[in-house]
């Protein structure tokens, strides 16, 4: 059995306007789709741990990376699996798509579609993250993707209500613009495999088990998904005009020539702050630190190019 979770929201409703032609075009390539169709924020975790209670060891997330990082959350209850076998398909229709970049994965859905087909497969490392809710309270989310805390988190709760008529990438300079303008930095405390840097006062903090978010924000160049590791890429503080003269390596893959970018690697990170610091996981606002993220090894199925 395979299953489809459609964000009908994704990307200002691309993925609504495309799935009635989308549906037929899967259903004469992989045969009979139970279809679920997401209706609110963490909604698709729900319906894919329904999926896989109903025998689906297929599952396509079809919008964006919010709407895979919400599917691989359903195939575990915790860290651990909910059911055996499962693979991860995707149809990217969301703004960004940035685990399709480090993956290789087509962003056209009918060449998307055929990598499904194939059937060839990749087993990836997840971060399974551990901080403290925006209620206070102790929360737990896998991510497929970055984690980032810092200006990052308040990015990426600024982009999630914003409209995306501008598309991905000017979306998210116009939106790490606007919060630039009043954000003052974090001091913070990184701890890496139990060693303890220096309190440093930064713009944000990357940990990457894949390479890009922020609709192609190449901000962990030298991640690589299935090595067990954690890379930890740390932007001290940064003025208005500093990120705006760094953008062009964060796109070019040359983000650790500017001087203030530093790079670590690790299985565990563990953070802490002087004053409230937000975070994100795969582009969803999910708390603020104490942050602890540690690595699953090769833990999640995801269809890759031949």
């Amino acid at each position: 059995m395979i299953a489809a979770i459609v964000n009908p929201r994704a990307a200002d409703r691309r993925a609504e306007r495309r799935w009635p032609e989308l549906r037929p075009q899967m259903e004469a390539v992989l045969g009979a789709l139970e279809v679920y169709q997401t209706t609110a924020p963490g909604h698709a975790i729900e319906l894919t741990r329904k999926a896989l209670g109903q025998g689906a060891r297929t599952v396509i997330a079809v919008g964006g990376d919010g709407t895979v990082s919400e599917v691989v959350n359903g195939f575990f209850d915790g860290t651990q699996p909910v059911a055996a076998g499962v693979v991860l398909g995707i149809i990217p229709l969301g703004t960004g798509s940035d685990l399709c970049r480090t993956l290789g994965l087509p962003l056209e859905e009918r060449a998307a579609l055929e990598v499904i087909r194939r059937g060839a497969t990749r087993r990836i490392d997840l971060e399974s993250a551990r901080f403290e809710t925006l209620e206070g309270r102790p929360g737990q989310r896998l991510g497929v993707n970055i984690t980032s805390f810092g200006m990052g988190g308040l990015v990426a709760a600024r982009a999630n209500r914003a409209s995306k008529w501008l598309g991905g990438k000017a979306l998210f300079q116009w939106t790490t613009l606007r919060t630039a303008l009043t954000f003052r930095g974090n001091t913070v405390r990184l701890r890496l495999d139990g060693r303890e840097l220096p309190p440093v006062k930064i713009t944000n903090v990357a940990v990457g088990n894949a390479q890009f978010h922020g609709a192609g924000m190449w901000a962990c160049p030298r991640a690589v998904v299935d090595d067990g590791l954690l890379d930890v890429t740390v932007f001290r503080y940064l003025s208005l005009l500093e990120i705006v003269g760094a953008f062009p390596r964060l796109y070019n893959g040359k983000i650790y020539e500017h001087p203030k970018v530093e790079f670590h690697r690790a299985r565990r990170v563990e953070a802490t702050a002087e004053e409230p610091a937000y975070l994100e996981v795969d582009g969803e606002p999910v708390g603020r630190l104490p942050l602890e993220i540690t690595v699953l090894p090769q833990a999640l199925t995801v269809c890759v190019p031949a």
